[in-house]
């Protein structure tokens, strides 16, 4: 018996009213900001304190009370003929049944404003949405894992297999694989791509610039002039200086990045799920069924691999738009040691089989020339119109694109065995893949009017949530490949999640 019966609708705490407010006000204040701004630079702020500001404010913070309590009021949830129930809304009404036999994971989440009001997120994921389909922001952490443990404990009983989500009965088999340490989080970050970094320094100065210039134009206008005028007289040292300056500003988003993601990072393996937990301002408990793990994916840049360390990626069997979120399911810092014991976990005797090894034709080579020529030599030839100083760029573009075109062709290869197939890629960071054949779900043979000319033919293998695509093999080695998935998918009796 369980201490929590949830037969009978349940609402979340009474503190997600706070929790619905808060929202809704940094809701607001994001659309509205740029007005408010506005006011305090014109000198207008005094103007806030007249009588029918007041009451316009007053009534705005009335309405979003009332928003908040009537969206706490009408969301409740409840466990009914072997669904979980979901019920929401008070202008449109919203009901959300998830059979038990598609649940895929339930995960609990905590942010920053859920940890200072004592509450947890629940999440539930089904194989086939398009979408989280089921998310309780305020609820306690003892409600929370008592939800969890029922619906997991329904799930076996429904799908009478051992691959369900982890339960009290096998929490005395808990093995640690992976804890990381603030050292171990310092050379994730120094490994971390940090131009994204450098992007987000981009799009947010950007974004900033012409909102200002829309409420201030003239004072942007000058800022601007002023820049551009002491860029033009300052030295080269100066200007590199800059350069350095923003540079370290990216390495520090970086850094803060994975500190924030990754901090207290704990994964851990039952006897048939693996659980994970981390953040810092924001709390993730994500447990994920082996059985449920569509692919294994592992990249390692130049850098990783002078620290001895990856990044490895699951993807589940989910919706098509979770399983193209980069945040999915990450695991950072393996060494190659971690990376074989998970291996060894997900899957059985995985690098033990003979396998068949091939790679693209050689059309896949040319082809990326041509196509990396075209892409490079555009922009380049449009540029060098108005600098002529470019044209010599334009010469190392037939080099630069060879060079990308082989290092592409040559770090590519297919290895096939009777039950599983790995795949080689990557340019700058090398790509290992991993998947069992029995848990592809379609495959497609594909041909271009070029790839019938030449013989060769693209594979399109197709699971929950994913599209793995092998490409320009030789026809008959397509053929070949394509029967053989499609005799081990029908001939083994295994469940694919």
């Amino acid at each position: 018996m369980f201490k929590n019966s949830f037969d009978t609708p349940q609402r979340q705490s009474v503190t997600g009213t706070l929790f619905f407010l808060i929202m809704s006000v940094q809701k607001v204040i994001r659309i509205f900001w740029p007005l408010l701004l506005l006011y305090v630079f014109k000198g207008n702020a005094s103007k806030m304190m007249e009588p029918k500001w007041l009451i316009g404010l007053l009534l705005l913070v009335l309405i979003l009370i009332a928003h908040s309590i009537l969206t706490w009021y009408n969301f409740y949830f409840l466990i009914k003929d072997k669904e979980f129930v979901l019920r929401k809304g008070y202008l449109k009404r919203v009901v959300i049944a998830i059979p038990f036999e598609k649940i895929v994971s339930i995960n609990l989440k905590q942010g920053l404003i859920q940890q200072a009001l004592g509450v947890v997120q629940l999440e539930v994921d089904s194989a086939g949405s398009k979408k989280k389909e089921v998310a309780i922001h305020a609820i306690s952490r003892e409600i929370a894992e008592a939800l969890k443990e029922q619906l997991a404990s329904y799930k076996k009983n429904t799908s009478n297999t051992e691959d369900s989500i982890v339960n009290e009965e096998v929490e005395e088999e808990v093995e640690t694989i992976l804890q990381l340490s603030l050292k171990d989080l310092l050379r994730i970050s120094i490994a971390k791509n940090h131009f994204r970094g450098l992007l987000i320094i981009l799009a947010f100065g950007n974004n900033i610039y012409y909102q200002l210039k829309d409420l201030f134009e003239s004072e942007v206008n000058l800022a601007a002039d002023r820049t551009e005028n002491f860029l033009q007289h300052s030295s080269t040292l100066a200007i590199a200086g800059m350069i350095i300056f923003v540079l370290l500003v990216s390495l520090i988003i970086s850094m803060t990045e994975v500190f924030l993601r990754y901090y207290n990072f704990n994964m851990k393996s039952f006897v048939n799920a693996l659980s994970m937990q981390s953040g810092l301002l924001k709390r993730k408990n994500i447990t994920i069924p082996f059985s449920k793990i569509q692919r294994l994916k592992r990249s390692v840049n130049p850098i990783q691999g002078w620290l001895n360390i990856s990044n490895i990626q699951l993807v589940q069997a989910n919706s098509v738009e979770v399983s193209k979120d980069k945040d999915k399911v990450s695991i950072p810092g393996c060494d190659d040691g971690k990376f074989r014991e998970l291996c060894d976990k997900f899957y059985d005797d995985p690098f033990s089989q003979q396998t068949y090894d091939t790679k693209p034709q050689k059309v896949f080579l040319r082809r990326s020339f041509i196509f990396l020529f075209i892409f490079m030599s555009v922009p380049v030839f449009a540029l060098s119109l108005k600098f002529n100083w470019m044209w010599y760029l334009e010469i190392l573009v037939p080099f630069l694109a060879a060079g990308i075109a082989y290092l592409s062709y040559y770090r590519r290869s297919y290895h096939f065995s009777s039950d599983f197939l790995k795949i080689n890629s990557g340019l700058i960071a090398k790509d290992f893949s991993i998947i069992e054949v029995y848990k592809v779900q379609t495959v497609h043979l594909k041909r271009t009017f070029f790839q019938r000319r030449n013989g060769t033919a693209n594979l399109d293998l197709g699971m929950a949530g994913s599209v793995v695509r092998i490409e320009y093999l030789s026809y008959e080695e397509a053929i070949q490949m394509k029967d053989q998935i499609l005799y081990k998918i029908e001939e083994s009796n295994k469940k694919w999640m």
